[in-house]
């Protein structure tokens, strides 16, 4: 078979064709299948991110809540006990005969020992709390001295307890320390109870003021043994300078400034945390002072010693997927808890230092080993925060949440408001865990796929090219034929007709009658070319007919496209508030108005009363048409779901607007925008929030003050999360006030010479029309605004909303 046969070019033609198709569509479906994972894949990322940081986002809550009930608790026992001790304090005089009987009770009697070695004396061990007086509130015996044992009496003989003020060896307790300790000793009735139960508290302790700093500590305990060995000096200090330096001046400094005074809740200062001198593990100390009757003096405070042990053990504790951890650190970076998998992952170090007599623990975020981790930055802010970061090579997700403020020393004079921050760190793996188990699923899938197709491929052209060999045989004969008889055809022999006896019912035969049937009509389109003229003329008049039935069924489309945007349009004016809604308003009397540009408008607005504030807003999608009225359908709806949800932060209800928003323009894919204001009214004072046009007030005076709004937002739909953006203004309203909302529509409406109505045409006509009430007003301002069109054409949605303070 030669190769410029037609019979080797149909099977090469063929084949090669066959074999590109089936090798095109193969790699068509091998990458659509690629394509799909990857597009599922992508889809699968969002939605686990998504799920995993609502999931952190209310487990951190959760903590951060609980961590702050757990210092709160403690801060409210301590303010109880602090309450009662400052009853005694301001009512000494009053409550003297309960506050003497308690000194001489036996039970709350304090008989104090003098240690010669240590130069302090303290209450013996079987006593109800500890009271340890230091060698510098001591005074000298002018005689009687006995020989200095440290234990009451003489060596092997038992002693009578000594009386009070006067101690077994050689020096005595100065009278005004020994009538503040007698004036304290009702606290052995209030210690015990609020030890045992409530917050886990390692101690309870009273110290006096700077000038007799006595302590009263509970449990009984060897305190000044204790103090002797682990923290030499501190009995030639004061104890306050000694322990908590510049702690008092701080508390003073509530005194002597008026303006800073806080009430005495609030009071309760907390130190950073440290280890506890006698062993009591990782604590910190809550201080509540005590103030003279007067509050002009220190009189001493209150202290519980909490011990972190439970806390740091619950944030150790804290599984997150499958090796994040969490960690608890003050606002200044020190993480005090933390296990040693999270140490070892944020790459931080322990440093042991002195914190002004009491030793603390740092282990800084900002001197971590790992880059990551020193750049983190704590939140300011109530919200939680999420970092992407790199830890030991791997991505992680971090989640950061503020806890609570409260009152801390750091070790000067300085009392400031802190926060703790808990943490969570989570790798990125593990979020992702299920989707790259499906997408190495897929790979597979598709290199299996690949393989079938490829047999499949070689398969199919063996087949097909048997058949054309087979084909192409009978095939060529009979184009051979009718290549003869097209010759008689081209040398004008119209009567030609090809045998057709032995051909089936194929392709080939159906050409060879086709050609059988040419001829004969080419015979006879040229015996009768009047026929084939009248009979083309009939053909095209079936053609006209034929066009006539499509243009009708054109206006019969167009009709049902009508009615489609009209069921849009009503769609769109159902949602908006009612004049039952607007009535039911008690404080305001509010009017509305929108007439859309086309068919279905862009402009939005609505009033909904909620538990704590109405809510009105007013927006403008850009554009018109069908797709602005359905985005003003969705921010409708999202607006009403979380005023029904009682979202009460303004800034973050626009914030969940636009988020929803956002992500339903992604979704399908409309470039459409709007700028959206949302107001707050309660009692008198509106809370606007939001980028739109100006708002305008009409005082009772006839005073229009206008409202720019351009810094208080950013158009929705823009950017996903535009809380840096998002701010807040107070309007205060007085009774008669009126406040006008628009869209740019009234503004820009033009005259028939092109001149806009503008923003002074409409603050004059709100003027003139301030003392009717809020129908009278909107119908004034829309009939100002057609007669400024004088019957042009509406070239934008025509929106305003009315309020008017009536109570």
């Amino acid at each position: 078979m030669p190769w410029s046969s037609l019979r080797t070019k149909l099977v090469l033609v063929a084949g090669v064709s066959v074999a590109a198709g089936l090798l095109l569509s193969g790699g068509a479906a091998y990458l659509g299948l690629q394509s799909l994972g990857r597009d599922a894949g992508e889809e699968t990322r969002k939605g686990l991110r998504y799920t995993s940081q609502e999931y952190l986002q209310k487990h951190i809550g959760n903590v951060a809540q609980l961590l702050s009930i757990e210092v709160s608790r403690a801060e409210g026992e301590l303010a109880t006990l602090a309450a009662v001790s400052q009853v005694v304090v301001d009512h000494r005089q009053e409550l003297g005969p309960f506050v003497d009987a308690a000194a001489k009770a036996p039970l709350f009697a304090d008989h104090l020992v003098y240690h010669s070695a240590g130069n302090w004396a303290q209450t013996g061990p079987d006593e109800p709390s500890t009271v340890t007086v230091w060698g510098y509130l001591l005074d000298e015996l002018a005689a009687d001295k006995t020989e200095e044992t440290g234990e009451p009496g003489s060596a092997g003989e038992a002693a009578e307890p000594p009386t009070k003020g006067e101690l077994s060896a050689t020096r005595t307790i100065r009278a005004d320390v020994m009538r503040a300790i007698d004036d304290t000793a009702f606290m052995d009735l209030l210690m015990p109870p609020i030890h045992r139960y409530g917050s886990r508290k390692l101690q309870i302790y009273f110290v006096g003021p700077t000038e007799r700093p006595f302590a009263r500590f509970y449990p009984t305990k060897k305190l000044a043994q204790t103090l002797d060995t682990l923290a030499p000096g501190h009995n030639e200090a004061m104890f306050w300078d000694f322990f908590f330096p510049g702690l008092v001046d701080g508390w003073k400094k509530w005194i002597g400034d008026s303006s800073r005074f806080v009430e005495p809740r609030e009071q309760i200062t907390l130190t950073s945390p440290y280890y506890d001198a006698a062993g009591g593990g990782p604590i910190l100390t809550l201080f509540q002072p005590l103030w003279s009757r007067d509050r002009a003096h220190f009189a001493g405070a209150l202290g519980f010693d909490l011990t972190l042990k439970g806390i740091i053990d619950y944030v150790e504790e804290v599984q997150l997927f499958g090796s994040g951890f969490a960690f608890l650190a003050q606002d200044n970076g020190n993480v005090f808890a933390v296990n040693e998998a999270g140490r070892e992952r944020l790459g931080l170090t322990s440093v042991a230092a002195s914190g002004g007599g009491v030793d603390i623990f740092e282990q800084y975020l900002g001197k971590s080993t790992e880059a990551a981790t020193r750049a983190l930055v704590l939140p300011t802010g109530e919200e939680p925060v999420f970092i992407e970061v790199e830890l030991g090579g791997r991505n992680h997700v971090v989640a950061l949440q503020r806890l609570d403020p409260f009152n801390t020393w750091s070790g000067d004079d300085e009392i400031h408001e802190a926060h703790w921050v808990i943490g969570f760190v989570v790798p990125d793996e593990e979020i992702y865990a299920a989707l790259t188990a499906a997408e190495k699923a897929v790979a597979m899938s598709s290199q299996e796929v690949l393989a079938l197709q490829v047999g499949i491929t070689l398969s199919t052209l063996a087949v097909v090219l048997l058949w054309l060999i087979f084909v192409s045989r009978r095939l060529t004969a009979s184009l051979v034929t009718l290549s003869q008889g097209a010759a008689r055809i081209a040398n004008k022999d119209y009567t030609v007709s090809v045998p057709t006896g032995s051909l089936g019912d194929d392709e080939v035969g159906a050409l060879t009658l086709a050609f059988n049937q040419m001829a004969s009509e080419i015979r006879e389109h040229t015996e009768n070319l009047e026929g084939l003229v009248q009979q083309r003329t009939s053909e095209l008049e079936d053609a006209n007919r034929e066009i006539v039935g499509l243009n009708e069924r054109l206006k019969e489309d167009n009709l049902r496209m009508g009615a489609e945007l009209d069921v849009a349009r009503r769609l769109q004016m159902m949602v908006l508030p009612t004049t039952d809604e607007l009535e039911a308003v008690r404080c305001l009397d509010i009017a509305g108005f929108m007439q859309p540009a086309e068919e279905v408008g862009g402009d939005y607005y609505d009033v909904l009363q909620g538990a704590r504030a109405l809510k009105i807003a007013i927006g403008d999608v850009t554009g018109h048409g069908l797709e602005s009225g359905v985005l003003m359908l969705m921010v409708q709806t999202a607006v009403r779901t979380l005023q029904t949800c009682d979202v009460a932060s303004p800034r973050r209800f626009l914030s969940l607007v636009n988020q929803v928003i956002f992500d339903n323009l992604a979704r399908t894919g409309v470039e459409r925008t709007l700028t959206l204001s949302l107001l707050d009214y309660a009692d008198g004072v509106l809370v606007l929030a939001g980028q739109h046009e100006e708002v305008l007030i009409v005082r009772v005076g006839g005073d229009v003050e206008r409202i720019d709004t351009m810094d208080l937002g950013l158009p929705i739909g823009i950017e996903r999360d535009i809380d840096e953006f998002i701010d807040l203004q107070e309007i205060a309203l007085g009774l008669g006030d009126v406040v006008a909302l628009y869209t740019d529509g009234i503004t820009e409406a033009e005259s028939p010479s092109g001149e806009f109505y503008g923003i002074e045409r409409l603050c004059a006509c709100l003027d003139r029309a301030r003392d009717l009430d809020a129908d009278g007003i909107r119908d004034a301002l829309v009939a100002d605004v057609r007669a400024h069109i004088s019957g042009g054409p509406i070239l934008d949605d025509i929106t305003t909303v009315i309020l008017k303070r009536i109570a």
